[in-house]
């Protein structure tokens, strides 16, 4: 059972946690929860603690202070309870035995599920399917590419019945064909109401992913919460270009930072503080007939920088 937060429930929980090692703070009085159909990516430099906070949140750690709770429960004290309904990978640990095949891994994983051989079958050819990895799931994992390994291991955490999907650099070694699927897989288990927390240094991965941000730094939470209130705050000037076939529009009444022309191609910046997309394209849809558009929006990790410059000074 988990606890509701804003209408929904929190599959996570994470309250004044702080984390010790050798004398050193992993983790500082951090705080954040994770509701269903959320997913956050953790961002920080080696160190900062994205791995540590990863490990409590299933309960291969114990915090020094602070409470952790997954679906209400302490994950540490109840982890037999929890284990059954959260998919966990890391890059940096190895998934399968390496005497052992694909095939007869998922199946000692779906016996650690408890779920029936029926569900089994179905479940594993979907995946089998979709990531391409049924030609060679008799292999033994030493025989196999880190890619062809990295997409079978990915598929564990998006069996059904999972509600907390947790993962440490999850496509290290995966090509951009194989990120691709686990990315749509990704967006589907979000629909289905899962909660997803990804550690990530691919900024790349976490836009298109993550609809939350939690910012690590020397194991302090400098920030946490919507991806697109980062964006707009930080780096809210967007370029636009828009070709047009017809009469010139006039664009005088609209509060633009930078316009030009040429021939029939518009192109200028904009603050989406002050205007939108949407209110600019009606504006020049309602004149004349466009024929295409771009949008040009800095990168996650241009205003990642932003932010921490800010913190600094």
């Amino acid at each position: 059972m988990a606890v509701k937060h804003t209408g929904r429930l929190v599959f996570a929980e994470i309250f004044m946690v702080s984390f010790e090692n050798v004398s050193k703070f992993i983790l500082s009085d951090i705080s954040f929860c994770i509701p269903e159909g959320t997913a956050a990516g953790v961002i920080g430099p080696g160190g900062s603690g994205k791995t540590t906070l990863l490990r409590l949140a299933c309960g291969l750690l114990a915090c020094e202070r602070g409470n952790v709770r997954t679906f209400s429960w302490d994950p540490v004290k109840k982890r037999r309870q929890i284990a059954s309904a959260i998919g966990f990978f890391s890059s940096s640990y190895p998934l399968f035995r390496e005497d052992s095949t694909i095939r007869s891994e998922f199946r000692r994983l779906c016996a650690l599920y408890r779920l029936d051989k029926r569900g089994f079958r179905e479940e594993y050819e979907r995946l089998a399917f979709s990531f391409g990895f049924k030609e060679y799931e008799e292999k033994e994992i030493r025989q196999l590419s880190l890619g062809q390994l990295r997409r079978a291991e990915l598929a564990t955490v998006l069996l059904d019945h999972l509600r907390l999907i947790l993962l440490d650099e999850p496509t290290v070694g995966v090509d951009e064909s194989g990120k691709e699927i686990f990315d749509r897989h990704l967006q589907k288990k979000k629909e289905q109401g899962a909660a997803i927390l990804i550690a990530s240094e691919n900024m790349t991965e976490i836009e298109r992913v993550c609809d939350r941000i939690l910012l690590l730094d020397k194991g302090r939470l400098s920030y946490y919460g919507s991806r697109e209130r980062l964006m707009r705050r930080y780096a809210p000037v967007n370029e636009m270009e828009i070709a047009f076939c017809g009469m010139l529009p006039d664009m005088e009444d609209l509060p633009l930072i930078r316009y030009g022309i040429e021939h029939n191609r518009m192109k200028f910046r904009y603050d989406e503080n002050v205007i939108s997309a949407l209110e600019i394209i009606n504006h020049v849809a309602a004149q004349t007939e466009v024929t295409q558009m771009n949008i040009v929006r800095p990168g996650l990790e241009d205003v990642i920088l932003m932010h921490r410059r800010e913190e600094k000074t």
